[in-house]
């Protein structure tokens, strides 16, 4: 086993050696732990109140085992109603509840999906993935330990390919569009502009639960394609358009032209004390042939439980939906209380003025990311509903940049994971040469002097 090196002009990490775990689960978890306890008191920037699925408690004096136990899928059963009763009693005043909060009680208890953790988030049955990830994850911590709890992005890190998926982020990325022919197709029909921005909200809203996902896909190399379409004549081209930092690009197009979906996002993942944060931004665009342009805002992922006890996905923050023509927005609050579960969200549609600011309520929007999405408690999408989701079709003849031809990616699908190893090298190593090969092209140009591909190693 090597150690890590750090790319040459890159603040890439390689840990590429860590083909295979000879630690016993044992160490895995004293290692990780170990790694928490120090670290414990140093991250506090997305601290929730108490509450969470965030997985606290003494480390050092936790079961892992006995997880599930304590907050798992053992409190789906029983959990949820001491949760609703809990929020009932905090949240009204001389014991009832608030009117507003008890009806929200009740219509997230209806309508729930059978995987949401009860005190907010999606749980993670992938076991299996989730045991090859996690020891990965006690190998690069002996390589680069308390580096990952200090903040490291670890898009810079490349890890070995035992611990990916046979996808690329550009293919993981297409199910996200699963619910826009649908949702995107009504908003082109709608007239009315509240409506349009009712069914944009919803198409987003809808998808957040297909994202979930622990084991990592391949990173895309620079211009790779990937290429998709839907039944109803809906287009979806997806682009890496830089590798470091990562940024995807895309365009989804309507049949005749009814609408037109495209923006580009880049993320930065990091540890945390038994958790994994990702974060979003980018730009994200709805057009339609009117000339209304309603945009996209980004919330922020975090999985909770990465080193012990069952992997929850929260989403936290705040969605935001705006169009600019109409002077509207959709703000949508998560996690806007401990009493209830950090999925659900509560917001409205207003007008408002140049500066985004509300100025006056149109409707009010409640609802989960794990349920259903209601204005005016009128339901626009529910979990339970698949008639509005459909699945995307690959393209018959996609260009020779597609995710599909990659040997790494084909070679990991077939099962051989050694090769899928090579591989990969072999792609990140090219992929690292073309990039020197650009800057130096570019200081060459900037001082006007002469430069061979020859020189550059």
């Amino acid at each position: 086993m090597r150690s890590y090196e750090r790319a040459a002009s890159s603040d890439e990490i390689r840990v590429d050696g860590v083909a295979r775990s000879t630690s016993s689960q044992e160490e895995v978890e004293a290692a990780l732990r170990e790694m928490c306890i120090n670290e414990e008191g140093k991250e506090n920037e997305y601290e929730q109140d108490e509450g969470t699925n965030s997985g606290e408690g003494s480390p050092a004096g936790s079961d892992p085992k006995k997880s599930r136990g304590r907050m798992g899928l053992g409190m789906v059963a029983g959990g949820l109603k001491g949760i609703w009763n809990s929020a009932k009693n905090k949240l009204g005043k001389g014991g009832q509840p608030k009117e507003d909060y008890a009806k929200l009680i009740e219509k997230v208890a209806a309508c729930r999906h059978p995987l949401a953790a009860p005190t907010g988030g999606l749980i993670n049955e992938d076991h299996e993935s989730i045991r090859v990830s996690r020891s990965v994850v006690a190998e690069v911590v002996k390589q680069i330990g308390k580096k990952l709890l200090g903040g490291q992005n670890l898009m810079s890190v490349t890890f070995p390919v035992r611990c990916c998926q046979p996808r690329t982020i550009l293919e993981c990325a297409a199910y996200q569009f699963c619910f826009a022919p649908y949702y995107l197709g009504r908003a082109a029909k709608a007239t009315d502009p509240v409506e349009r921005l009712k069914n944009v909200t919803a198409c987003f809203v809808a998808c957040i639960h297909t994202t979930s996902q622990f084991t990592k896909p391949f990173n895309p190399t620079l211009g790779e394609t990937f290429q998709a379409s839907f039944p109803d004549g809906t287009k979806l081209y997806l682009e890496q358009t830089s590798h470091h930092p990562p940024v995807t690009s895309w365009q989804l197009c309507g049949p005749n032209g009814s609408f037109h979906y495209y923006g580009w996002s880049t993320y930065t993942a990091s540890f945390g004390y038994n958790r994994l944060y990702v974060k979003q931004s980018g730009a994200r665009v709805c057009e339609f042939p009117d000339g209304t342009k309603i945009t996209a805002g980004f919330s922020m992922d975090r999985y909770n439980n990465v080193y012990w006890g069952d992997v929850i996905q929260e989403v936290l923050g705040e969605y935001v939906f705006r169009d600019l023509k109409n002077d509207l927005a959709c703000s949508l609050f998560l996690n806007t209380t401990k009493h209830l579960p950090s999925d659900v969200f509560i917001g409205s549609i207003d007008k408002v003025n140049k500066d985004g600011e509300p100025i006056e309520q149109v409707c009010d929007a409640d609802g989960s990311f794990l349920g259903f999405l209601d204005f005016d408690n009128k339901r626009y999408w529910e979990y339970k509903h698949k008639d509005c989701r459909t699945e995307h079709v690959l393209d018959p003849l996609p260009l020779p940049s597609d995710s599909r031809f990659r040997k790494d990616r084909n070679a990991l699908e077939s099962g051989d994971v050694d090769a899928a190893q090579v591989h990969k090298v072999e792609i990140e190593e090219r992929q690292r040469r073309e990039r020197r090969l650009r800057v130096a092209a570019k200081k060459a140009k900037e001082s006007g002097s002469e430069w061979s591909p020859a020189d550059v190693k």
